[in-house]
């Protein structure tokens, strides 16, 4: 998603339009609302396994935003879903553990979040291998890490 402050804002589309073009995927439609997205192939697969990874269409009314029920965190996956918000200038909410916002690519400036979330909740990456490293739980060494570097 998107977000300034503890509003929710709108994906960039336009990005969106040409990360999907690019790759030859549509987001495809669904009667249960878990919009999937599928190329001239059938439906996106990483590293040759389905993934429930979704989004909102792009003519949707409301915000579009995305997510995925069953991540797996391959390095295919993670790169796939780093361009993707990079595109469309969203962050990862990660309601399953610290941190629980993730910035990929500078989507967002830290002075756009919700001032109430600590900074130990935020990770910033630059790279899909970073996004790896923080969400398979390689992020608590990191935090000790920067604790002993600022504390010296």
């Amino acid at each position: 998603m998107r977000v300034k402050g503890n509003q929710e804002l709108d994906a960039d589309r336009e990005g969106l339009a040409a990360f999907l073009a690019s790759r030859g995927l549509a987001v495809a439609p669904s009667t249960d609302s878990t919009h999937h997205l599928a190329g001239p192939d059938g439906d996106l697969t990483f590293d040759g396994d389905w993934t429930d990874l979704h989004l909102k269409p792009l003519d949707h009314d409301g915000y579009v935003n995305g997510g995925i029920w069953h991540a797996s965190l391959s390095d295919e996956e993670c790169a796939f879903i780093y361009d993707l918000c990079v595109a469309g200038r969203m962050l990862i909410l990660n309601p399953q553990g610290a941190p629980m916002m993730v910035i990929p690519g500078q989507t967002h400036a830290l002075a756009d979040l919700d001032p109430e979330i600590p900074d130990e909740e935020i990770a910033c990456v630059d790279s899909a291998g970073e996004l790896s490293e923080v969400l398979s739980g390689n992020f608590e060494k990191f935090l000790a890490y920067r604790k002993r570097v600022l504390d010296s």
